[in-house]
């Protein structure tokens, strides 16, 4: 998988993907609207101050568009960023390509001399829940009521974490979910 910063240039892969109804129940509300195209504007435009920092995901066979996903929330200060918004189209997810992206994410975040990755999810949303857990994250609680989703409701977000050696061990992981994915 690569990683290529999101640009204007994506919107219509993006668009016509599925990523928008599948995700549209965790986005969280902005201010500028509820539409794609103002999430995509958005995003863009938030992305210029460097906090957050979106993606979107090629196969590197046959140069598909995979999916997207985004650090946010980086703090280059401090060492830290959170990982959200993954997502891969439905023949894509659980597989390799899914483990090749988070590979690819928390392989370069350690390169960059990140300390500390996060991920705040949905406490609705099981199967992220499950994949940060199956590759090692730590559940550090919940926030109550903390994001008003774009389908109307509050959502309880759990943080989870991957610290110092725990980013090496979920590499590890990784590499080997990969590597057996591949050859099955």
């Amino acid at each position: 998988m690569r990683l290529d910063r999101l640009s204007g240039v994506h919107q219509g892969a993006l668009a016509g993907s599925g990523a928008v109804e599948a995700m549209w129940g965790w986005m969280p509300v902005i201010p500028a609207g509820t539409s794609f195209g103002a999430y995509f504007g958005h995003t863009l435009a938030d992305a210029k101050d460097g906090r957050p920092i979106p993606f979107a995901v090629t196969r590197l066979s046959g140069c598909a568009f995979a999916g997207v996903v985004a650090y946010l929330e980086v703090s280059r200060t401090h060492r830290r960023l959170r990982i959200g918004y993954q997502w891969h189209p439905e023949d894509m997810r659980g597989g390799a390509a899914a483990a090749a992206t988070a590979l690819a994410l928390i392989s370069r975040a350690k390169t960059c001399r990140i300390r500390r990755i996060e991920y705040l999810i949905d406490e609705e949303n099981i199967a992220a829940i499950k994949s940060a857990e199956r590759i090692g994250a730590s559940r550090e609680g919940v926030l109550s009521s903390h994001m008003r989703a774009a389908k109307g409701t509050w959502a309880n977000m759990a943080l989870y974490s991957l610290v110092d050696l725990q980013i090496r061990t979920a590499m590890a992981l990784l590499q080997e979910r990969v590597r057996a994915l591949r050859l099955a």
